[in-house]
């Protein structure tokens, strides 16, 4: 793997040719190279590198050139955490190749797609992306194309907690690894098989096969996949007993991430290192690893490993006997595990979006072939075909009115989704600040709700969610906004409303909750609304008005429930 760091000479001597060269087509294969050079290290300025030789590519009639842009520009996606733009740049990469019949491109992009769907917890659909470029490896007979696919179809099985079918695929792909130029996939399927093994206890096996996996990615000079694979050897020495070593190997695994800008492996080596600190009594060293790696992950978005840093910052913080820090750092891994949830959930919905309007399109120009033979044919059918049109474009109006209000609106109760609420409590707020107009937002939540699907079944939950969805709207003005939050939780936005008058609003809507008829719903059903309440527009954003309502709902429920807390 090449040196891609900015401001490397690989990347300034791509950087100047490109300058000096004036024509197109020498300059696209120029734009492909600085695009892949810097995608792992600057994924933005690479996407729009590969978006400028998609047209450029495009303008040269050039196919094989735009599907490989595309490729990258679905990999800078993925990478910028834009899963459903990625999906969509790699379908059409995907039917580039297709149309090119390049099949080994084909696999590789069939490979990308299946860990985006990974990655959205969608398996099925990345095995099948995975089964698809296995098929097209045993059609050309390309066996380093076959490790590779094995290898990703292990990630899939173990990212679905099935280690050992995961380490079953991994050890076929090892067997197939074995020429010089397979040196780089041969070590990424030991890394993986070292994983396995350590989450299935054997881990003097799992220490093998990470040795063998750095050795060989020292021998190739690939900094990055060394700290990677050294992040994992130091917790498997852990394992053993060996704090030493382990504490070494984490070290060299956060040298090595530092000085090649992964972020991800940085704060991986010192969220390791304190817990390592922290088992071992350190506390005060603990406490420094900890607090870099909160601040690794709060600057550049590591949402998952940012949750498990607070997790271990109340661990320590218990141990010091401060429990005030300890409760506050617990209820930020809590609250970060649910947003990492929401999050994975609405990426689903909005790669299932993608898959509708992407079938959608193809049916589109499917139509549209099948209109212009018709109309080469026989003209006198010209008026039955404008009649087809109109049919077809109707239902196409139909289905994207459908899909927009599918990602806005709540499925089960009607009412405006997480990605509404975003977009207008921003605007709200903005207008507020703007013309110095009173905003509140109330976070609501039913109390014990986990004991109404226990004790009454699923359905009558979701009949009491979305009867408490339907008293909610009918108790606010049309002006405000009632979106479901998650689970059991609401959120209200009371345009231009005070403290006072969000409070009487509030406790309007607890009234409403507690005294509804609920046993028309099933016999023994109550319910009781907890509510937190933020009118300060002083604070930074929006999204702390939502925290402060939030943590005012913590204290509500704390406080004995039923009751508005603000």
């Amino acid at each position: 793997m090449r040196d891609a760091s900015p401001g490397t000479p690989a990347v300034d001597r791509l950087t100047e040719l490109l300058v000096a060269v004036e024509a197109p087509r020498d300059r696209l294969p120029l734009l492909l190279a600085l695009a892949d050079a810097v995608s792992g290290v600057d994924a933005r300025r690479a996407a729009a590198l590969a978006h400028d030789a998609a047209e450029l590519a495009l303008s040269l009639a050039d196919l094989p050139a735009r599907a490989e842009a595309l490729f990258v520009g679905g990999r800078c996606a993925d990478l910028n955490l834009e899963h459903g733009h990625a999906l969509a740049q790699y379908d059409e990469a995907l039917r580039a190749f297709e149309a090119t019949g390049d099949d080994r491109a084909a696999a590789r992009t069939l490979r990308a797609i299946s860990f985006v769907h990974d990655t959205l917890g969608d398996f099925s659909r990345a095995l099948d992306s995975q089964f698809r470029a296995l098929e097209l490896d045993e059609r050309t007979g390309d066996q380093g194309s076959q490790a590779a696919t094995l290898r990703t179809i292990g990630v899939v099985y173990s990212r679905s907690d099935d280690p050992r079918t995961g380490l079953d695929y991994y050890r076929r792909s090892l067997a197939l690894a074995t020429r010089p130029e397979d040196a780089i996939e041969r070590g990424k399927t030991l890394n993986n098989i070292g994983i396995n093994l350590k989450n299935l206890g054997q881990y003097a096996e799992a220490h093998a096969a990470l040795v063998e996996a750095h050795q060989l990615f020292v021998a190739l000079g690939l900094p990055l996949q060394q700290s990677a694979t050294l992040n994992n050897l130091g917790l498997v020495l852990e394992k053993q007993g060996d704090a030493a070593g382990a504490e070494r190997t984490l070290r060299a695994a956060l040298d090595l991430s530092e000085s090649t800008g992964y972020r991800l492996g940085v704060a991986h080596a010192n969220l390791a290192l304190g817990r390592l600190c922290l088992a071992q009594g350190r506390h005060a060293e603990a406490l420094l690893w900890l607090t870099a790696a909160l601040a690794d992950c709060e600057r550049y978005r590591l949402k998952p490993t940012e949750y498990e840093c607070h997790e271990a910052l109340a661990d320590y913080h218990e141990r010091a006997g401060d429990h005030g820090a300890a409760l506050r750092h617990f209820r930020r891994f809590h609250a970060l595990e649910r947003e990492v949830q929401t999050e994975a959930a609405r990426d689903k919905l909005r790669a299932l979006t993608i898959q509708l309007e992407l079938k959608a399109a193809r049916r589109e120009t499917e139509l549209e072939r099948e209109r212009q033979g018709v109309l080469t044919r026989a003209n006198a059918d010209l008026d039955a075909l404008n009649v087809a049109l109109t049919e077809a474009n109707l239902q196409k109006t139909m289905l994207l009115d459908q899909l927009e209000r599918q990602t806005y609106e709540d499925a089960l109760t009607g009412l405006a989704n997480r990605r509404r609420l975003d977009q207008r409590l921003a605007d709200e707020f903005a207008l507020a600040l703007r013309h110095g107009r009173p905003l509140a937002v109330a976070m609501a939540d039913l109390d014990h709700f986990k004991a109404v699907n226990d004790r009454f079944s699923h359905a009558v939950g979701d009949a009491a969610l979305r009867a408490t969805a339907r008293l909610l709207a009918s108790q606010v003005r049309h002006t405000d906004l009632v979106a479901r939050f998650g689970g059991e939780e609401f959120v209200i936005v009371l345009v231009e409303t005070d403290d006072d008058a969000a409070r009487r609003v509030c406790e309007k809507l607890r009234a409403a909750v507690a005294n509804h008829g609920w046993t028309a719903i099933h016999p023994g059903l109550s319910l009781t609304l907890s509510i937190g309440l933020c009118a300060d527009t002083s604070v930074p954003s929006h999204d702390r008005m939502l925290a402060m309502a939030d943590r005012n709902l913590y204290s509500a429920k704390a406080a004995g429930r039923n009751r508005v807390v603000g």
